[in-house]
Protein backbone atom coordinates (compact mmCIF):
# COMPACT_ATOMS: atom_id res chain seq x y z
CA UNK A 1 0.00 0.00 0.00
CA UNK A 2 2.73 2.46 0.98
CA UNK A 3 4.78 1.40 -2.04
CA UNK A 4 1.85 2.16 -4.35
CA UNK A 5 1.26 5.55 -2.75
CA UNK A 6 4.92 6.52 -3.04
CA UNK A 7 5.04 5.31 -6.64
CA UNK A 8 1.86 7.22 -7.47
CA UNK A 9 3.19 10.40 -5.88
CA UNK A 10 6.45 10.21 -7.83
CA UNK A 11 4.53 9.48 -11.05
CA UNK A 12 2.22 12.46 -10.55
CA UNK A 13 5.15 14.80 -9.94
CA UNK A 14 6.94 13.45 -13.03
CA UNK A 15 3.77 13.84 -15.10
CA UNK A 16 3.35 17.47 -14.03
CA UNK A 17 6.98 18.18 -14.93
CA UNK A 18 6.48 16.48 -18.32
CA UNK A 19 3.36 18.57 -18.97
CA UNK A 20 5.27 21.74 -18.13
CA UNK A 21 8.13 20.78 -20.44
CA UNK A 22 5.73 19.93 -23.26
CA UNK A 23 4.00 23.33 -23.05
CA UNK A 24 7.39 25.08 -23.29
CA UNK A 25 8.36 22.81 -26.20
CA UNK A 26 5.15 23.59 -28.11
CA UNK A 27 5.72 27.31 -27.53
CA UNK A 28 9.26 27.12 -28.94
CA UNK A 29 8.24 24.92 -31.89
CA UNK A 30 5.26 27.12 -32.79
CA UNK A 31 7.56 30.15 -32.76
CA UNK A 32 10.11 28.43 -35.00
CA UNK A 33 7.59 27.44 -37.66
CA UNK A 34 5.66 30.72 -37.54
CA UNK A 35 6.20 33.37 -40.22
CA UNK A 36 8.91 35.86 -39.32
CA UNK A 37 8.37 38.20 -42.28
CA UNK A 38 4.92 39.42 -41.20
CA UNK A 39 4.21 41.07 -37.85
CA UNK A 40 1.11 39.76 -36.09
CA UNK A 41 -1.32 41.50 -33.73
CA UNK A 42 1.32 42.46 -31.16
CA UNK A 43 3.54 44.04 -33.79
CA UNK A 44 6.31 41.44 -33.37
CA UNK A 45 7.22 38.97 -36.10
CA UNK A 46 6.81 35.35 -35.04
CA UNK A 47 4.25 33.90 -32.68
CA UNK A 48 4.64 31.56 -29.68
CA UNK A 49 1.40 29.82 -28.71
CA UNK A 50 1.30 28.62 -25.08
CA UNK A 51 -2.39 27.71 -25.14
CA UNK A 52 -1.83 25.39 -28.08
CA UNK A 53 0.73 23.49 -26.00
CA UNK A 54 -1.72 23.16 -23.11
CA UNK A 55 -4.45 21.90 -25.46
CA UNK A 56 -2.19 19.42 -27.27
CA UNK A 57 -0.79 18.03 -24.01
CA UNK A 58 -4.26 17.02 -22.78
CA UNK A 59 -6.02 16.31 -26.07
CA UNK A 60 -3.40 14.38 -28.04
CA UNK A 61 -0.35 13.48 -25.92
CA UNK A 62 -1.51 12.88 -22.35
CA UNK A 63 -0.90 9.13 -22.68
CA UNK A 64 2.56 9.59 -24.19
CA UNK A 65 3.55 12.05 -21.46
CA UNK A 66 2.22 9.66 -18.83
CA UNK A 67 4.28 6.82 -20.34
CA UNK A 68 7.45 8.89 -20.40
CA UNK A 69 6.96 10.06 -16.82
CA UNK A 70 6.19 6.48 -15.74
CA UNK A 71 9.50 5.25 -17.16
CA UNK A 72 11.37 7.94 -15.26
CA UNK A 73 9.40 7.27 -12.07
CA UNK A 74 10.14 3.54 -12.18
CA UNK A 75 13.82 4.18 -12.71
CA UNK A 76 13.97 6.73 -9.88
CA UNK A 77 12.23 4.27 -7.58
CA UNK A 78 14.61 1.46 -8.53
CA UNK A 79 17.56 3.79 -8.05
CA UNK A 80 16.29 4.86 -4.62
CA UNK A 81 15.84 1.22 -3.56
CA UNK A 82 19.31 0.35 -4.78
CA UNK A 83 20.84 3.26 -2.83
CA UNK A 84 19.01 2.10 0.29
CA UNK A 85 20.19 -1.51 -0.18
CA UNK A 86 23.70 -0.33 -1.00
CA UNK A 87 23.85 1.65 2.24
CA UNK A 88 22.78 -1.42 4.22
CA UNK A 89 25.33 -3.62 2.44
CA UNK A 90 28.05 -1.04 3.07
CA UNK A 91 27.29 -1.01 6.79
CA UNK A 92 27.03 -4.81 6.92
CA UNK A 93 30.50 -5.21 5.40
CA UNK A 94 32.03 -2.79 7.87
CA UNK A 95 32.37 -0.04 5.24
CA UNK A 96 34.86 -2.08 3.26
CA UNK A 97 36.85 -0.09 0.67
CA UNK A 98 36.11 -2.57 -2.13
CA UNK A 99 32.39 -2.40 -1.37
CA UNK A 100 32.48 1.41 -1.38
CA UNK A 101 34.31 1.43 -4.71
CA UNK A 102 31.82 -1.00 -6.26
CA UNK A 103 28.84 0.99 -4.98
CA UNK A 104 30.32 4.24 -6.27
CA UNK A 105 30.82 2.71 -9.73
CA UNK A 106 27.25 1.41 -9.82
CA UNK A 107 25.88 4.77 -8.61
CA UNK A 108 27.87 6.52 -11.33
CA UNK A 109 26.39 4.18 -13.98
CA UNK A 110 22.89 4.75 -12.61
CA UNK A 111 23.39 8.51 -12.67
CA UNK A 112 24.60 8.39 -16.28
CA UNK A 113 21.60 6.28 -17.27
CA UNK A 114 19.29 8.70 -15.43
CA UNK A 115 20.73 11.63 -17.40
CA UNK A 116 20.35 9.65 -20.62
CA UNK A 117 16.70 8.84 -19.88
CA UNK A 118 15.86 12.45 -19.05
CA UNK A 119 17.63 13.69 -22.18
CA UNK A 120 15.91 11.08 -24.35
CA UNK A 121 12.51 11.85 -22.82
CA UNK A 122 12.92 15.56 -23.43
CA UNK A 123 13.87 15.05 -27.07
CA UNK A 124 11.04 12.52 -27.50
CA UNK A 125 8.58 15.16 -26.26
CA UNK A 126 10.05 17.63 -28.76
CA UNK A 127 9.63 15.18 -31.63
CA UNK A 128 6.07 14.47 -30.44
CA UNK A 129 5.23 18.17 -30.58
CA UNK A 130 6.61 18.50 -34.12
CA UNK A 131 5.38 15.27 -35.72
CA UNK A 132 2.38 14.30 -33.58
CA UNK A 133 3.62 10.71 -33.23
CA UNK A 134 3.48 8.59 -30.08
CA UNK A 135 6.14 8.38 -27.40
CA UNK A 136 7.95 5.22 -28.55
CA UNK A 137 8.24 6.27 -32.20
CA UNK A 138 9.23 9.79 -31.19
CA UNK A 139 11.91 8.52 -28.82
CA UNK A 140 13.41 6.31 -31.56
CA UNK A 141 13.30 9.01 -34.25
CA UNK A 142 14.64 11.66 -31.87
CA UNK A 143 17.53 9.37 -30.91
CA UNK A 144 18.39 8.76 -34.58
CA UNK A 145 18.14 12.49 -35.29
CA UNK A 146 20.54 13.24 -32.42
CA UNK A 147 23.02 10.63 -33.69
CA UNK A 148 22.82 12.12 -37.17
CA UNK A 149 23.49 15.63 -35.86
CA UNK A 150 25.60 14.76 -32.84
CA UNK A 151 28.13 17.55 -33.44
CA UNK A 152 25.43 20.23 -33.47
CA UNK A 153 23.76 18.85 -30.34
CA UNK A 154 27.09 18.55 -28.50
CA UNK A 155 28.05 22.13 -29.36
CA UNK A 156 24.67 23.61 -28.42
CA UNK A 157 24.46 21.62 -25.19
CA UNK A 158 27.97 22.70 -24.22
CA UNK A 159 27.26 26.41 -24.83
CA UNK A 160 23.87 26.03 -23.18
CA UNK A 161 25.35 24.40 -20.07
CA UNK A 162 27.98 27.13 -19.71
CA UNK A 163 25.42 29.90 -20.18
CA UNK A 164 23.00 28.34 -17.72
CA UNK A 165 25.68 27.93 -15.06
CA UNK A 166 26.88 31.52 -15.44
CA UNK A 167 23.32 32.85 -15.38
CA UNK A 168 22.38 30.90 -12.25
CA UNK A 169 25.64 31.79 -10.51
CA UNK A 170 25.39 35.50 -11.34
CA UNK A 171 21.76 35.68 -10.19
CA UNK A 172 22.60 33.90 -6.94
CA UNK A 173 25.67 36.10 -6.29
CA UNK A 174 23.76 39.30 -7.06
CA UNK A 175 20.90 38.33 -4.74
CA UNK A 176 23.33 37.36 -1.98
CA UNK A 177 25.23 40.65 -2.23
CA UNK A 178 21.96 42.58 -2.08
CA UNK A 179 20.93 40.58 1.00
CA UNK A 180 24.33 41.23 2.60
CA UNK A 181 23.94 44.97 1.96
CA UNK A 182 20.44 45.04 3.48
CA UNK A 183 21.59 43.17 6.61
CA UNK A 184 24.57 45.46 7.09
CA UNK A 185 22.45 48.60 6.69
CA UNK A 186 19.75 47.25 9.01
CA UNK A 187 22.23 46.29 11.73
CA UNK A 188 23.87 49.73 11.47
CA UNK A 189 20.51 51.40 12.04
CA UNK A 190 19.55 49.06 14.91
CA UNK A 191 22.60 49.29 17.14
CA UNK A 192 21.04 47.12 19.83
CA UNK A 193 20.64 44.15 17.47
CA UNK A 194 23.60 42.02 16.40
CA UNK A 195 23.08 39.90 13.29
CA UNK A 196 25.96 38.23 11.48
CA UNK A 197 25.31 38.39 7.71
CA UNK A 198 27.12 35.16 6.75
CA UNK A 199 24.48 32.58 7.74
CA UNK A 200 21.48 34.40 6.18
CA UNK A 201 23.53 35.07 3.04
CA UNK A 202 24.32 31.37 2.65
CA UNK A 203 20.61 30.47 2.76
CA UNK A 204 19.80 33.29 0.34
CA UNK A 205 22.46 32.05 -2.08
CA UNK A 206 21.10 28.49 -1.99
CA UNK A 207 17.47 29.48 -2.50
CA UNK A 208 18.35 32.08 -5.15
CA UNK A 209 20.37 29.47 -7.06
CA UNK A 210 17.50 26.95 -6.92
CA UNK A 211 14.91 29.49 -8.08
CA UNK A 212 17.23 30.69 -10.85
CA UNK A 213 17.73 27.07 -11.95
CA UNK A 214 13.97 26.63 -12.31
CA UNK A 215 13.57 29.69 -14.52
CA UNK A 216 16.78 29.18 -16.51
CA UNK A 217 15.59 25.61 -17.18
CA UNK A 218 13.10 27.14 -19.63
CA UNK A 219 16.07 28.20 -21.76
CA UNK A 220 17.40 24.63 -21.77
CA UNK A 221 14.13 23.17 -23.03
CA UNK A 222 13.63 25.95 -25.59
CA UNK A 223 17.15 25.70 -27.03
CA UNK A 224 16.84 21.92 -27.51
CA UNK A 225 13.41 22.38 -29.10
CA UNK A 226 14.62 25.01 -31.58
CA UNK A 227 17.71 22.93 -32.43
CA UNK A 228 15.63 19.84 -33.17
CA UNK A 229 13.20 21.93 -35.23
CA UNK A 230 16.15 23.25 -37.23
CA UNK A 231 17.57 19.75 -37.84
CA UNK A 232 14.21 18.41 -38.96
CA UNK A 233 13.67 21.47 -41.16
CA UNK A 234 17.02 20.89 -42.86
CA UNK A 235 16.22 17.21 -43.44
CA UNK A 236 12.83 18.07 -44.96
CA UNK A 237 14.42 20.72 -47.20
CA UNK A 238 17.03 18.22 -48.43
CA UNK A 239 14.32 15.68 -49.28
CA UNK A 240 12.41 18.26 -51.30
Amino acid sequence: MIFGMVMGFIWIISFIVAMNEFVIICSACSWYFSRKDIADGDGIAGDSDIWKGMWWSWRYHAGSLALGSLILSLFWLIRGLFEYIGEKVNKATGENSCTKCLLCCINCCLDCFDRFLRFLNLNAYIYMAISGEGFCKSALHAFLLILKNKAKFAFVNGIEGLFMFLAKFCIAIGTTLFCWFLIVVWTDQANDVTVHPINPSIFVFIFAYLIAAIFIGIFEVSSNSILQCYCMDVDIAKQN
